[in-house]
């Protein structure tokens, strides 16, 4: 029989280490079935698209609004979510749930009912609480629901005690759970989750080549994480006059607003020697052989793609509580360097380009930090529970078929010993 793993991640945030999950997996447990599903294409599509729309705007054009709305979250939505439902009371019918169910149930309570799997791991606060009451609901009390927490710190809005458990990244994340309460049983520390396979080595030269560079100088490389537009902006203000002695490469991430503006600086300046404007979802292989220097926000992807290539890293302002979380975590440790702005993002930029001592220390940390086979062990302990609650259901299973059995058995015996009476009665009157 197959294993099924679910995993629920949001769009546009958590894709890249869902996608990594589900390659490994799919190609070291080929009787393992995972499946990676966007949690808001299973949400109320006007509320969803109403959320992430305030969120991009937020984030873009109101920063504090965006904190505000993170702290309140994290401060009142454990409260809230923490409870216990009733089981459905409806029969389930070995139809096509996601159809036939659409209006009766909620759309998560849908995957469950059509993958029916032994375990879901759940990449934001909301797909692990909306998880954890679709088990309720449906009274499906052996799949187990986990929340995997890929950021550097805690995000309150995690904490459910009703989940089966968590998957952390380092053990300051842990050690703040148990001290909300959460059980220590029901944390493992994971590590950095990437499937390497997809960071292929490009060479610097040919890097260069394909973005046009054709100096050597080292190469700084802006990068605002997934809607930090004003801080890009910011960061490339900074560092724009120092062009004369790096190159500048700046991603846009398919934002106009940024590629505007970059434009804009270089025709009222009348230069654009070394600024690089790459446009839309760049080859991320070539940016990393390209790049002496990272100047990007806390977000987990970026920092696990560039700790994997091992790259010097300057952190630019963060977001909200959750990067905020990230930056102090990672400058404490000396993973990356804080960048702040103006001449504190300079300084930091330009100390690892022309000092080797500070930038071999930083570099060395993340070497002892980063973990290639994390997601080996994390994939291990997932595949392994996944076996177990399979095997259970089947034992289980084959326990009711011979209980049925037995029960036939005994009233197919009356059967034929009654057929057999009455056949004895009737050679009897046959010989009389």
């Amino acid at each position: 029989m197959k294993k099924t793993v679910v995993i629920l991640y949001t769009k546009g945030m958590y894709d890249t280490v869902a996608n990594d999950i589900c390659n490994y997996m799919t190609k070291k447990y080929p009787d393992c079935d995972v499946v990676a599903i966007d949690e808001d294409r299973y949400s109320n599509l006007k509320s969803a698209q109403f959320v992430r729309n305030t969120y991009i705007f937020t984030a873009r054009n109101m920063a504090w609004l965006n904190r505000l709305a993170v702290l309140v979250r994290e401060k009142f939505l454990p409260k809230k979510i923490d409870k216990t439902v009733k089981p459905y009371t409806q029969e389930l019918k070995e139809e096509n749930p996601t159809r036939n169910y659409r209006q009766k149930f909620h759309k998560v309570d849908n995957i469950f009912m059509r993958f029916v799997p032994e375990v879901v791991i759940c990449l934001s606060p909301k797909a692990h609480n909306k998880a954890i009451l679709a088990k309720q609901r449906l009274a499906m009390n052996d799949v187990k629901v986990y929340a995997l927490i890929t950021d550097f710190s805690l995000n309150k809005a995690y904490i459910n005690y009703q989940s089966d458990g968590y998957f952390v990244q380092n053990e300051a994340i842990k050690q703040a759970l148990m001290a909300n309460k959460v059980d220590e049983q029901k944390i493992s520390v994971c590590g950095t989750l990437i499937d390497e396979e997809r960071l292929k080595d490009v060479t610097t030269a040919e890097a260069k080549e394909k973005l046009g560079i054709e100096n050597d100088l080292p190469t700084v490389t802006i990068s605002g994480g997934r809607y930090g537009v004003s801080y890009v902006k910011d960061t490339f203000d900074t560092l724009a006059p120092y062009t004369d002695r790096l190159n500048l490469v700046v991603l846009t991430g398919g934002s106009a607003s940024i590629e505007k503006f970059v434009l804009t600086y270089c025709k009222a300046k009348n230069y654009n020697k070394n600024i690089i404007v790459v446009k839309g979802n760049a080859d991320m292989n070539v940016i990393y052989a390209a790049t002496d220097v990272m100047v990007c926000s806390p977000t987990t992807v970026t920092l696990y793609e560039v700790f994997a290539k091992n790259i010097p890293c300057v952190l630019i302002r963060s977001l909200n509580n959750n990067e905020r979380g990230n930056h102090t975590f990672l400058a404490e440790e000396q993973l990356a360097m804080r960048g702040g702005k103006d001449e504190q993002l300079a300084t930091a930029v330009l100390g690892f380009i022309n000092n080797n001592n500070i930038k071999q220390e930083y570099l060395y940390n993340q070497r002892k930090f980063f973990d290639a086979k994390a997601i080996d062990g994390f994939a291990k302990a997932v595949y392994k529970e996944s076996c177990a609650i399979n095997k259970a259901r089947a034992d289980a299973k084959a326990k009711d078929a011979a209980e049925i059995e037995s029960k036939e058995k005994p009233a197919e015996e009356k059967d034929v010993k009654e057929k057999s009476n009455g056949n004895t009665r009737r050679n009897v009157q046959t010989k009389r």
